[in-house]
């Protein structure tokens, strides 16, 4: 089972949130357990002393000089590789390009129920409470801090390959702290759609010509 580092709560810098699923349980696997999470992009340094942390975290865990093992897996994520691969299936990357980028999660909801709906607990700026009721405020691509605990634990090696010391990071809650531009997802199919003059009666005139357009 993993070890945490239960006590201490780190509240990350602002950072632009990429993707999430803070009000939801998202399955991304189907052997994984349910989860709330959250992806954010980070300008280059700006981790620099919870990295830090991390590598403190490491060493209390494993002994001195565990921090130093190049197997040391500590998931902070280059976004220009990330846009890369992104770009090479044909996706949108630029959010990722030049950032560095953090994921964080927890099967606890709000009340500490683990498994269970109804999110975490999400703040506005002013610090009031942004409910699955007006969750449309907390958008991908709104900034955001988020408070986290490390997580220490042994990654179990697969294929052959030996078991890794490993971290992770356990989302607490977030904040909104700002707007800005949002992001389309996978999820957000307005991307698709173009305004239409007229609105509903152009929808009337083309019902009225018989729907389908027969081919030339």
């Amino acid at each position: 089972m993993p070890d945490t580092e239960a006590a201490k709560q780190h509240l990350l810098p602002e950072g632009r949130v990429i993707n999430h699923s803070v009000f939801k349980l998202d399955q991304y696997d189907e052997k994984a357990a349910p989860r709330y999470t959250i992806e954010i992009a980070y300008e280059q340094g700006v981790l620099d002393d919870f990295w830090n942390a991390c590598l403190d975290a490491a060493d209390a865990k494993w002994g001195e000089g565990a921090s130093e093992d190049d197997t040391l897996i500590i998931p902070f994520m280059d976004g220009d590789v990330m846009k890369e691969k992104r770009e090479a299936k044909g996706k949108s990357g630029d959010a990722y390009g030049g950032m560095q980028v953090l994921r964080a999660s927890t099967q606890f909801n709000k009340d500490g129920i683990q498994g269970a709906e109804g999110g975490i607990q999400v703040f506005a700026a002013d610090t009031s409470e942004i409910g699955i009721a007006n969750q449309g405020e907390f958008y991908q691509g709104c900034m955001a801090k988020i408070a986290v605990t490390i997580n220490t634990y042994v990654s179990e090696g697969k294929h052959g390959n030996p078991d890794q010391n490993a971290i992770s990071f356990y989302l607490s809650a977030v904040q909104k702290v700002g707007d800005g531009e949002k992001l389309v997802t996978s999820s957000d199919r307005s991307g698709l759609f173009k305004p239409v003059a007229g609105g509903k009666k152009d929808g009337a005139e083309k019902a009225a010509t018989g729907g389908r357009k027969k081919r030339a």
